[in-house]
């Protein structure tokens, strides 16, 4: 886990964070693989549009309709399905995670299943909300179990 958790020190900002988003789902992995077309795990919580992809043409082919955040050279921008929610600046692209939280919160959404760990990991380490016990799946009993005795 800390191997993973430090990226290089030559990143900026952005970088640095994307590089940390990328390895949380492997930190706290789920028991479902991620549709073919997503890829990797991350890409259910974020993507990064190349300077050829347009963010519309991205959102419209994406396979998953969870909140995701793309990000672009300018700024961020949360989405839900195909419709762009909010957006803010790519400097504060380290809180992306906390506002994905919010609108599974606010608009009471199921976390995907692909990322389900991860996101009730965080709902209760970081968040500090309890799930139900009915929601605690095998892999993140795991999960929590190896978290807490890492930070002991």
């Amino acid at each position: 886990m800390k191997k993973a958790m430090k990226p290089p020190k030559t990143l900026n900002g952005v970088e640095h964070a994307a590089a940390v988003f990328r390895a949380l789902p492997l930190l706290f992995p789920s028991s479902t693989m991620p549709p073919r077309k997503l890829g990797a795990n991350s890409e259910a919580l974020f993507h990064v549009l190349t300077t050829s992809e347009d963010p519309d043409g991205f959102l419209h082919q994406r396979p998953l309709s969870c909140p995701v955040v793309v990000v672009s050279e300018d700024n961020c921008m949360i989405a839900i399905g195909s419709t762009p929610v909010a957006t803010f600046d790519s400097e504060r692209f380290h809180e992306g995670l906390l506002y994905l939280m919010a609108y599974y919160y606010a608009l009471h959404l199921t976390y995907p299943k692909c990322i389900s760990t991860l996101l009730s990991v965080l709902q209760t380490e970081i968040l500090q909300d309890s799930i139900h016990e009915g929601d605690s799946t095998p892999s993140y009993k795991k999960a929590i179990g190896e978290w807490k005795s890492f930070i002991e």
